[in-house]
């Protein structure tokens, strides 16, 4: 009986002090179950997706070929520099720019400088020349930035004109890869640009056009304003004038004799 015993012990002994390399798995039930909500959410999310794509695929094709919205491009007009000769300075700057002003100048009556004004001209009488003359001026200033700006803009549509070309060859294009969700993106802030593009350019055409008649509305009013003056002189002066008129009339009359 002693052998068996001991060989029992010594097989414990061993198992005892050899290393245990088994590991038990523990699972957190709370865990386990957010985990799988997620990954059903997830499917879910993935489900509806194909589903919306699918939705797109099938309104695609139902339009068919998108050539038929093809829109042609209305070129800018210029100016015939040919037909109008004696204009032509001014003209070409219309169809592509004036910034110096010089085709302005170059087709409009020359205004003279005011420097032999006369001696016994009084402040009064200087001041009113003054903003008289300057109603010349700013119809000068006015027309030559107008006429710069339209035609920069004129070169200007061109470029445009070539964006917007290229945006909708991007959009008609019946290749998959110009439709994905990132390129659909991509077109659309580029269409977004160009409209912010235009709409800076007709705000410049319209602050040109306000200042036009901004100017033709200072010219009228001073035309308004002289008219208004001579007559308020007139009512405040006319009895003492026609009394003074006819008083050296009749001293003339009564001292004429005749040579």
């Amino acid at each position: 009986m002693i052998r068996p015993v001991t060989a029992v012990l010594a097989v414990a002994l061993a198992l005892w002090a050899a290393p245990t390399r088994a590991q038990l798995v523990v699972v957190d039930p709370g865990n386990l179950s957010e985990a799988i909500l997620i990954a059903q959410r997830t499917q879910a999310h993935l489900t509806e997706l194909q589903a919306q794509y699918g939705t797109i695929l099938r309104m695609a094709q139902g339009l068919g070929t998108l050539g038929r919205y093809r829109i042609p491009i209305i070129g800018a007009t210029r100016h015939d520099l040919s037909r109008w000769t004696v204009a032509q300075r001014w003209l070409q700057g219309l169809n592509g720019g004036d910034p110096s002003g010089a085709g302005y100048t170059a087709t409009t009556v020359p205004l003279e400088r005011p420097t032999n004004l006369p001696a016994t001209l009084g402040a009064v009488a200087r001041r009113l020349l003054e903003r008289q003359y300057a109603t010349v001026e700013i119809a000068d200033s006015v027309a030559m930035m107008g006429g710069h700006q339209v035609g920069a803009l004129r070169g200007y549509h061109d470029q445009t004109a070539t964006a917007v070309q290229a945006l909708e060859d991007d959009v008609l294009n019946g290749l998959l890869r110009y439709h994905e969700m990132t390129a659909i993106l991509d077109k659309v802030a580029a269409g977004e640009l160009v409209g912010r593009r235009q709409d800076m350019a007709a705000n410049q055409l319209l602050s040109h056009a306000l200042e036009q008649l901004l100017a033709r509305g200072k010219r009228q009013r001073d035309t308004e304003a002289l008219s208004m003056n001579m007559q308020l002189t007139t009512w405040r002066d006319g009895r003492a004038v026609n009394a003074a008129m006819a008083q050296g009339t009749g001293q003339a009359l009564r001292t004429w004799r005749q040579p």
